[in-house]
C-alpha cells in the first residue's frame, strides 16, 4: 500500500462562524446534492445524497474528529480506500473591511500502488473542487469549472441504456406467516427499523429526518455493503391503503420498482406478503433472484424481531429488590 496526501489551503472571505457552519452541513460535501446525520446514538455519520443513473444513492461519512469552531475530520470508505478529509478553520482577521477565514484541506489514503498517481491527481482536483465550491457557495465567487468528459461519460451511459435489449418483467412474490396478532404485525411493517433488504449485518435501517413517519413520502434508509464498500439505499413510502397494503418504491435503482407489503389475518397469526415487479434488461434479469432472496431473508428478519419484541412486552417487571 502507498500513502497519498496532500495540503491546500484557500482565503475564504467570510466569518469563521460562516465557514463552520458550512463544514458542518452534510449536503456541501462530496458533491452531494443533499444530505443528513444519521439519527440515534453512537459516533456521528453522516449520509450524504448523490445521483447515478438516474437513481439515489447515499456515500457514508464518519466523523472521526470533531474540534467545534476550528477542526472536523471525515473518513469515507470505499471498496479499496479509505479516504481522510481534515478541514480546519482559522481566523485570518478583517480584509477589505470584511471578515476572512483561512481554510485548511488536508487528504490522506492508502491504496494500491498501482493506482497512486492517478489517485493523486485525482486528489488534488477534488481538494481544488472542494475549496472553489464553499467560496462559490459563502462569497459569490466563481464556481469550480464542470469536470472534463462528464458529459461524455454521461453520453456513454446513455448509449448504453438505449442499446440494452428490450425489458422484461421479473415478478417476486414471498410470504411468511407470523404468530401474533395481524394488527401487531401490521404495526411492525409499518416500522421503518424493521425494514431489512440489502441491509448489512449490525445496520440499523431507518426514517430519513424531515421525511413524514409511517405516511405517503416516508423516505426509509437502508446501509448495505458490496465489495467493501458501505453506501445507503432509500426506499419511499408512495402508498398506505386501504386496508394493511403498503407501498413502497426503490429509489436507488435505474429501473425503480415498487414493492407491495400486505398484512392479512391467518389462522396461525398474520399473513405477510410482499410482491414486487420489476423491469430489467438482458443481462440484469438474474435480478429478479436476488431481488426474491433479499425480500425471504427480510421476511425471515421481520418475523424473528417481531416476535422477540413481543416476547420481551409480555416479560414480568423484575420484583423489587
Amino acid at each position: 500500500m502507498v500513502d497519498v496526501s496532500g495540503e491546500y489551503i484557500a482565503e475564504i472571505p467570510r466569518s469563521p462562524a460562516d465557514v463552520w457552519g458550512w463544514l458542518t452541513t452534510p449536503a456541501n460535501h462530496f458533491g452531494a446534492r443533499d444530505g443528513f446525520v444519521f439519527p440515534g446514538p453512537g459516533p456521528e455519520r453522516w449520509c450524504l445524497l448523490t445521483e447515478a443513473a438516474g437513481s439515489m444513492i447515499g456515500v457514508i461519512a464518519d466523523v472521526v474528529e470533531r474540534e467545534d469552531g476550528r477542526r472536523i475530520v471525515l473518513r469515507f470508505v470505499s471498496s479499496e480506500t479509505t479516504w481522510v478529509w481534515s478541514w480546519s478553520v482559522f481566523d485570518a482577521g478583517i480584509t477589505l473591511g470584511a471578515p476572512t477565514s483561512l481554510v485548511r484541506l488536508t487528504i490522506s489514503a492508502a491504496m494500491r500502488a498501482h493506482v497512486a498517481e492517478a489517485a493523486g491527481r485525482g486528489l488534488q482536483t477534488a481538494a481544488q473542487r472542494a475549496l472553489a465550491e464553499m467560496n462559490h457557495q459563502l462569497s459569490g465567487a466563481p464556481p469550480p469549472a464542470p469536470l472534463k468528459g462528464a458529459d461524455t461519460r454521461a453520453a456513454e451511459r446513455a448509449h448504453k441504456h438505449r442499446s440494452m435489449g428490450p425489458p422484461t418483467r421479473g415478478e417476486v412474490d414471498v410470504q411468511v406467516v407470523i404468530p401474533l396478532p395481524v394488527d401487531d404485525v401490521w404495526r411492525g411493517a409499518l416500522d421503518a427499523s424493521t425494514f431489512t433488504v440489502d441491509a448489512s449485518p449490525g445496520e440499523h435501517p431507518g426514517v430519513v429526518p424531515g421525511t413524514p413517519v409511517g405516511q405517503l413520502g416516508e423516505l426509509r434508509y437502508v446501509i448495505t455493503s458490496v465489495g467493501g464498500q458501505r453506501f445507503v439505499r432509500f426506499h419511499e413510502v408512495v402508498g398506505v391503503g386501504p386496508g394493511r397494503r403498503l407501498v413502497l418504491r426503490n429509489q436507488s435503482s435505474s429501473h425503480p420498482a415498487e414493492s407491495v407489503t400486505t398484512v392479512e389475518p391467518h389462522p396461525d397469526g398474520a399473513l405477510v406478503r410482499v410482491v414486487c415487479e420489476m423491469v430489467v434488461h438482458g443481462e440484469q434479469a438474474q435480478m429478479a433472484d436476488a431481488t426474491r432472496a433479499a425480500f425471504r431473508a427480510h421476511l425471515a428478519r421481520l418475523s424473528d424481531e417481531l416476535v422477540r419484541r413481543a416476547s420481551v412486552d409480555q416479560e414480568p417487571p423484575s420484583p423489587e429488590a
